[in-house]
């Protein structure tokens, strides 16, 4: 379960590097962390459906990441249009599979009898949901760029602080 934590982090937190030439680069690419949840996914699919399906949505989610950070890698400039709608289409997958992840700890919890703080990770995807909104909306609305990101770096170390506890409870 401990793959769910780190495969989280690199799928939601930007680190982007600066590069002389071409612009700049994730340092944190999505696919790493796609990989790390699908080893996650396939490690826990036996306990409920929720996991089963959000494996499959992050075999879908892994080469899209990837071509992606192709893309910046070699400095290839798409139209905004497009640059959006792979944003909006990528924002939507993570939180899909973080979605699942959060139902399937639900669903964990109930078939253990055990308190596993699930609604406290069901509390942090609404809240990271949101912020994922705000961010989409701040390509339109530029002045607030720098709240929105900030209060999604809020929501995701909620979110990362959330599957951490869930993680370590359900390990136990």
């Amino acid at each position: 379960m401990w793959f769910y934590f780190i495969g989280f982090l690199p799928v939601f937190l930007d680190f982007y590097i600066t590069l002389p030439h071409s612009g700049s680069l994730n340092a944190l690419p999505d696919f790493l962390g796609y990989a790390l949840l699908i080893l996650a996914a396939f490690l826990s699919e036996h306990e409920n459906e929720h996991f089963r399906r959000q494996r499959a949505v992050c075999f879908v989610a892994l080469p899209l990441s990837l071509a992606e950070f192709i893309l910046e890698v070699t400095a290839v400039k798409l139209p905004d249009a497009v640059t959006l709608s792979v944003s909006i289409l990528m924002t939507a997958l993570a939180l899909y599979i973080a979605y699942e992840f959060s139902e399937g700890a639900k669903a964990l919890e109930r078939t253990r009898y055990q308190k596993l703080t699930a609604e406290k990770l069901a509390s942090a995807w609404l809240i990271l949901g949101m912020s994922s909104l705000l961010r989409i909306l701040a390509f339109f609305f530029t002045p607030i760029a720098l709240t929105c990101e900030f209060l999604h770096l809020f929501a995701v170390i909620w979110f990362a602080a959330a599957t951490f506890g869930f993680v370590r409870r359900a390990k136990g």
